[in-house]
This record gives structure tokens, sequence and C-alpha cells, in this order.
């Protein structure tokens, strides 16, 4: 999810010089963030840093149309009740897919492999290195 600076922004310059993907700029009227740049801190922060410093509640937001198919767009002022509800509604897709019959299979010969090599008689037992009997 990317962010983009509304109308409610009051030029502080915060915003630019926190942004470690230098995704926002300048033009002739206000800040822009660049979406193509903006990776919403991945890698550098936990909290997209636009957001934490702006000192208004609505100049810098998420942009809803960056959002995954499936993700509700609904958004409150409280960026850590967004997190978790973002957060929460991604697990539920994860624990919605079921694996694949593909994977089943190669789960089970894998553990059926693996078990057959374990209780193999030629597997050796480990000895000490520099111990002779």
């Amino acid at each position: 999810m990317t962010y983009m600076i509304t109308s409610q922004c009051i030029e502080c310059h915060r915003c630019e010089s926190v942004c470690p993907t230098k995704a926002i700029i300048r033009n002739e009227q206000q800040y822009q963030i660049n979406p193509e740049r903006c990776n919403d801190c991945v890698g550098h922060y936990t909290v997209p840093q636009c957001w934490a410093a702006c000192p208004t509640s609505g100049g810098c937001i998420p942009d809803l149309a960056t959002l995954p198919q499936g993700i509700s767009k609904k958004l409150s002022n409280d960026y850590w009740e967004d997190w978790f509800n973002f957060y929460n509604q991604l697990i539920l897709r994860l624990k919605a897919n079921h694996q694949t019959e593909y994977w089943r299979r190669w789960f089970d010969r894998y553990s059926q492999a693996l078990s057959r090599q374990l209780h193999s008689p030629t597997l050796h037992t480990p000895t000490s290195v520099g111990v002779h009997p």
C-alpha cells in the first residue's frame, strides 16, 4: 500500500526529510508521493514515516486505490487500528486458502521418504571425532 498527500498538508517539510525511498517530491503547488517509489517504508521502518511524521490528522493518508483486492477500504484516523484491521484481513485470506492436491501429495511423499531414511538399518550413528574404539 502506498500513501498520498492531501490538501490538508500544511507543508511542514517533515515527510520529505524522513522518507527513506525519496518518494516525496514537491511540485509547484504541493508535495506529492511517487507511488512507484513508495513501499510503505518496508525494509526501513515498521511504520510509514510520512504518516508518522505528519502533524495533521489527514495530511498524509493511505492511497486506497493501491490496496490489494479483497481488503476493506474503510480506514479511520488511527494508524494502528487500520494496520491491525489490514493485518487481520490478510491473515483470514491466508487461512482461507486451502492446500492444493499437488502440495498434499508432495508433503506425503517427502514425509514418507524421510521416515524411510530415519528408520533405515544402514543409518549410521554419529561418532565422536578423533576417538578410536
